[in-house]
């Protein structure tokens, strides 16, 4: 192990590309964009045609070898998930099924309140579960991306552009969305990030939206290849700089976006930032660095990342990177390098039936989630022994003093890909995992599958969520003899829900064409782990369980770690407006609404309230059109101070 002097410079940005859109009123939208069914490769030809070279080498080294009896096993029936929902994702034109890109790109966020959101290439889809029914307004067939940032206001994306790249995340604390993709364009001129900010927990209300340049210094580069993960304070956000149209000789540096949460999430128009560069070891840069989110939503003031020598054959190398501070602070930055005790290494090309293949990219990790010291990540590798594609699972068991256990999850005959892996005990004593990836092979069609990792440290069988119909042709073979299996799938745990979480992944369908499928699963119940976390007193509810009053086993996460703000809605608002808020104790509350100057408008409460959960609502529509100040205090305290949008 070896603490690294860092280089990483820390550049303070304002982001002032802004504008809100409103989900409710999207417009008929007929982009096809969906049916780019040959998109160009994102990261180039020239690192195309490395990686390939890379895989032909390792094929050599590490040939394949599948086994005649299949024995997925591990573990009993004990250590398997019990699927509660499943379905497609999938709409029809002219009776021919069109569903995903290509790649697929599955991402996925669902809230405490059931409200689930999904998005693939280059559509996002939202859906109310207990309500059965869509949040936003199909389109053609769903709103495209260009569709949501086109509804209101400026800058606008060209209907004939081609955003890709999306990822969703859910804050449950605060009970709020985040949606990102990166907007057309692979040059200087055009790049950039698109990122918005639900502006209440239900999505169809309006979104506060920001335009991250792809060029923020001026140097040529342009952006690609997003992540995102979140802490108390800020969102992180991770991105890839090439000074030209590849990754082998164009790669130029990885930079870090820093960004407040508590004014990205109350629409400032302004957006102050922090960009980190200089992320390297013995002079070369590194890239592809993964967040790391907390197992109970955004926690801390740390941020953790992971990376490693995603293009090697064989390696043991992960780096942990660290970022301490928000914003408007001096932010204390660290790198370490890891000596895994397992190899992980390039995957091979992924194999269907008569003779097909998938693209399985490089060796990056693809998830990872941090448990108090402990973090746990996962990635495509190679499983050098079988030389079939698998999933590198590593787990680094104290941050302070790291060391990585890792270890391949593979199969005899299917090979997996494009993985990510989600906390799912019930305390921050527990280490209980689900890890989720792509399944294929040439008697396995393209589908969708999942294993547990236990917190005694085993893991279970794997188990298939969906096995698809057919093997995959959605690629013409002038352009590419390989099909794009997607470059990540989407898994989230359900906060408020105990041992439940979803996933979106990959599936195919009849026709030769992929499409996303969701699964809600919920974890094996070890009643005897349940019982030596201090829960004494529960039932079984089929889906869950819970305390013999009937109330959901909390998470082990105390009440006043979880954001507890005014959520202040809708807002922009043309009339009625409310304010949730919480106080410990009774209190005198009183409300004020102010200009964006300072000048008082109006007190609107001030009266005592009790404690616990309150909402106060008040009318804007005698109000002039603009931008107000909304204040709660008590006694001397200020409890919270909002812009308000009346429009």
């Amino acid at each position: 192990m070896e603490i690294q002097a860092q280089n990483v410079k820390s550049t303070p940005f304002t982001i002032t590309e802004s504008w809100v859109v409103g989900p409710a009123n999207f417009k008929e939208d007929f982009d096809t964009q969906i049916r780019h069914v040959a998109a160009p490769f994102p990261s180039g030809a020239s690192e195309k045609s490395f990686l390939e070279e890379q895989k032909r080498k390792s094929a050599e080294l590490y040939p394949r070898r599948i086994s005649e009896v299949s024995s997925r096993s591990t573990r009993g029936a004990e250590d398997t998930v019990t699927v509660l929902d499943s379905f497609a994702v999938r709409f029809f034109i002219n009776d021919n099924i069109m569903v995903g890109g290509t790649p697929n790109d599955n991402t996925l966020a669902i809230s405490n309140d059931g409200m689930l959101l999904a998005s693939y290439n280059s559509q996002v889809w939202g859906y109310d579960i207990n309500a059965d029914t869509f949040l936003f307004r199909p389109t053609n067939p769903h709103p495209s991306f260009v569709a949501f940032t086109n509804n209101y206001g400026e800058p606008n994306l060209s209907a004939g552009s081609n955003p890709f790249d999306p990822k969703l995340y859910y804050d449950p604390g605060r009970d709020r969305f985040v949606f990102l993709f990166l907007s057309d364009g692979r040059d200087t001129t055009n790049s950039g990030t698109v990122i918005g900010f639900s502006s209440t927990n239900y999505p169809s209300d309006p979104w506060y939206l920001y335009r991250l340049s792809g060029n923020p210094f001026g140097d040529g580069t342009w952006t690609d290849y997003p992540q995102i993960a979140l802490n108390d304070h800020s969102l992180y956000l991770t991105l890839n700089q090439l000074n030209g149209p590849d990754w082998v000789t164009n790669f130029d540096y990885t930079l870090v976006w820093q960004l407040d949460l508590e004014d990205a999430f109350a629409g400032d128009e302004n957006l102050e930032s922090v960009i980190h560069t200089g992320f390297e070891y013995e002079g070369k840069s590194l890239k592809y660095m993964r967040p790391v989110k907390t197992a109970f939503g955004p926690q801390g003031d740390d941020m953790y990342f992971v990376t490693n020598r995603p293009r090697a054959i064989a390696n043991d190398s992960i780096w942990l990177h660290r970022i301490t501070g928000a914003v408007d602070e001096s932010n204390d930055i660290s790198t370490e390098l890891i000596i895994s005790d397992v190899d992980y290494g390039i995957p091979p090309y992924a194999q269907q039936a008569n003779g097909n293949t998938f693209w399985t990219n490089d060796a990056r990790p693809l998830g990872a989630i941090r448990v108090q010291d402990e973090i746990q990540f996962v990635g495509n590798s190679i499983n050098h022994e079988t030389g079939l594609a698998a999933v590198f699972h590593g787990v680094i068991e104290d941050v302070n003093n790291p060391t990585l256990k890792g270890h391949v999850i593979s199969d005899p005959e299917m090979e997996f890909g494009f993985c990510n892996i989600e906390f799912m005990g019930v305390s921050d004593h527990h280490r209980d995992m689900l890890i989720n990836f792509n399944h294929t092979s040439p008697n396995h069609p393209a589908g969708n599958a999942c294993m547990v990792y236990t917190n005694d440290r085993e893991y279970g069988p794997v188990q298939l969520l969906v096995e698809g119909e057919t093997y995959i042709d959605m690629i013409p073979n002038s352009f590419d003899e390989n099909e794009r299996w997607g470059d990540y799938i989407g898994l989230q745990r359900k906060y408020n829900e105990p041992l439940i979480a979803w996933t979106a992944g990959y599936v195919s369908h009849g026709n030769q064409r992929a499409g996303t499928w969701i699964s809600k699963v919920r974890m094996p119940i070890d009643i005897d782990t349940i019982i030596n976390q201090g829960v004494e007193n529960y039932v079984v509810n089929g889906d869950t369980f819970s305390d013999l009053n009937g109330t959901l086993v909390p998470l082990a996460i105390e009440s006043d770690k979880i954001d507890k703000k005014p959520m202040v809605f809708p807002n922009p608002a043309r009339d009625m407006v409310n304010i949730e808020f919480d106080v410990s104790n009774m209190a005198e509350v009183r409300a004020e609404l102010y200009s964006i100057n300072g000048q008082l408008v109006e007190q609107l409460i001030n009266q005592r309230v009790r404690a616990g959960k309150n909402v106060f609502s008040f009318n804007l529509a005698s109000f002039p059109q603009g931008v107000y100040i909304i204040k709660l205090t008590s006694g001397s305290e200020l409890i919270h101070s909002e812009k308000l949008i009346r429009n």
